[in-house]
């Protein structure tokens, strides 16, 4: 199966190219795919797609392998993938929208809003301690006091879901189409399996895990379904309790859609040339202001005064001088992405696979970023590494 990725690799068509204006090396393009070819081999990664934004412009484009090893279908730069936690920043995008709108407060307690019991942290700790929306967002809700410590908690910040739905009265699908998706022109991008409104799953890259010497393929997973979803491909299948079915209907009333498996915490499906997009619009500040994308982009500070490695939704992270901010995903076994982006450099970076492999196994809460040998190719490639 190694040499058959090898030859996959070298015979796929060529899609990478820089763009008039973009100003980026074709040799350090070049250098990036060449690493990203041996790697995606080293870890056994069927299909896996990469962009990069230069001074708030699309300029290099990839696919690597296969989407669909059954039916010889590449991955290309515009292949659908599910991106796991990478889908946290957009939460935290409507969080600000939100907060800007003087609807909801970063100081807001989360004892105020309506979390019910399900997958995630017992919301009676809400009743109990002071952990406020920010302690969520920044996950630092859990020590012994809310704001003491950085703890990563992805269960947790999908109770952020609630909050939004609530403070807006639609359903976090809908404000991810209406309020980014839409406006944006992100396409190929489902909140979701998905679109609001649509029974069909829409088409992505097949994910699979490796199981030497073959590649297996998996189904998703999905959280809340609509009953009238076909759910051929899904596995494991999470279907909302009652009691939390009946507080959104209380909630949302017509507005009530079924998550089909987005939270504020992950289940975004998209391309790395829709999330180049979201990238450029951030910088453009025409998702949010560039205050409160300032407010995203620095990083949390526990009580006692050390700067804690997560900002809202995003990892803030010091590299060689340099503001790094990324976010990886990571939904065994079949999903991963990375997200990267260097402000001071104008570069973005985004990588997204259709198995685990781009996450799995890396040491990310100690090391952080530089733990993934994907994104070591990336700052190396660009010089973003050197100390």
């Amino acid at each position: 199966m190694a040499a058959l990725l090898s030859l996959l690799v070298a015979t796929a068509p060529l899609l990478a190219r820089v763009q008039d204006g973009a100003e980026l090396s074709p040799q350090r393009c070049t250098e990036l795919q060449q690493a990203l070819e041996a790697l995606a081999e080293r870890y056994h990664v069927p299909g896996m797609s990469a962009a990069i934004v230069h001074r708030r412009a699309l300029a290099w484009r990839h696919g690597f392998g296969l989407a669909d090893l059954d039916h010889d279908v590449w991955a290309e730069p515009d292949t659908r993938y599910r991106i796991a936690s990478v889908s946290k920043p957009f939460a935290a995008v409507l969080i600000m929208q939100l907060v800007e709108e003087g609807k909801l407060s970063l100081d807001a307690p989360m004892k105020d809003f309506h979390v019910p019991r399900w997958f995630a942290p017992d919301p009676a700790r809400y009743r109990e301690q002071p952990v406020l929306l920010r302690h969520v967002l920044t996950h630092t809700s859990e020590g012994e006091r809310p704001g003491d410590a950085y703890a990563y908690n992805g269960n947790a910040f999908a109770d952020l879901t609630w909050v939004i739905e609530e403070v807006a009265h639609t359903s976090y699908a809908e404000l991810l189409q209406r309020r980014i998706f839409d406006p944006l022109g992100m396409k190929d991008s489902v909140p979701g399996h998905v679109r609001p409104g649509e029974k069909v799953p829409v088409e992505m890259a097949r994910p699979y895990r490796w199981q030497g010497p073959e590649f297996e393929p998996v189904g998703y997973q999905i959280l809340d379904p609509d009953p009238a979803l076909d759910l051929a491909g899904f596995d494991p299948v999470m279907r909302m309790p009652e009691e939390a079915l009946a507080l959104r209907r209380e909630l949302l009333g017509e507005h009530l859609l079924h998550w089909n498996g987005v939270s504020s915490s992950d289940g975004i499906v998209t391309t790395v040339l829709d999330l180049a997009k979201f990238d450029v619009a951030l910088d453009e500040d025409r998702l949010i202001s560039r205050a409160s994308r300032e407010r995203m982009f620095t990083a949390a500070v526990a009580s006692d005064g050390r700067v804690l490695p997560y900002g809202l939704g995003w990892f803030v992270e010091e590299i060689a001088g340099r503001k790094v901010l990324w976010h990886y995903g990571w939904l065994p076994p079949g999903v991963s992405a990375l997200y990267v982006k260097v402000p001071e450099a104008e570069l973005s970076f985004f990588l997204l696979a259709n198995t685990d492999a781009l996450s799995a196994s890396f040491a990310w809460t100690r090391e952080g970023l530089r733990a993934s040998p994907f994104a070591r190719a990336f700052l190396d490639a660009f010089g973003l590494n050197a100390e």
